[in-house]
């Protein structure tokens, strides 16, 4: 990316939401790091020296079980960290699934690495060392479950709830 503020949205579809392995596969190969770390609640990719080949099949993986279609809420880039931040709803369904699809919040973590551009050496290029997915549980299960995302919900709401009762009662004690 040569602009990672106006670039990384477009980055984002054509790696989870793209139809076809060849464009998936040409996308994470211009913009990840050959030695880039992925973090999923599902999966995780340490840094090696070819670490994008095992996060190229783990992206392939997920685009034959289910047609990912990403829709991008905000994105926030700070310059100084060379950190992209993507707010996003991604509808995953596994293809064999019988529920019917449901959304589900994300928030993507870039950490990327500026490189010389290939070929010119004269301007800089910003590939992607780090790739961090977060989901809150909820979501999570709507990814994969959808008729159980509110019985999740419904669990942490009860944690809640437990917390304050808790904290109420250790007060009382003096705590």
């Amino acid at each position: 990316m040569e602009d990672p503020a106006k670039e990384i949205d477009t980055v984002v579809r054509l790696v989870t939401g793209a139809m076809d392995p060849e464009s998936q596969n040409a996308a994470a190969l211009k913009y990840y790091a050959p030695d880039v770390t992925f973090r999923h609640p599902l999966s995780v990719v340490a840094s090696a020296p070819d670490s994008r080949a095992e996060l190229l099949a783990i992206l392939d993986y997920y685009r034959i079980i289910s047609p990912v279609i990403v829709h991008i809420v905000h994105v926030a880039y700070a310059a100084d960290t060379l950190t992209a931040y993507v707010d996003a709803t991604q509808t995953f369904h596994i293809r064999w699934s019988p529920f019917k699809p449901a959304p589900a919040r994300f928030f993507i973590r870039f950490k990327l690495r500026p490189v010389p551009t290939p070929g010119e050496g004269t301007g800089t290029v910003y590939l992607i060392a780090e790739h961090e997915d977060f989901y809150h549980p909820d979501e999570l299960m709507a990814l994969f479950v959808p008729p159980l995302a509110p019985l999740i919900r419904w669990g942490l709401r009860v944690g809640a709830w437990a917390c304050g009762l808790n904290a109420r009662v250790l007060e009382a004690l003096g705590f």
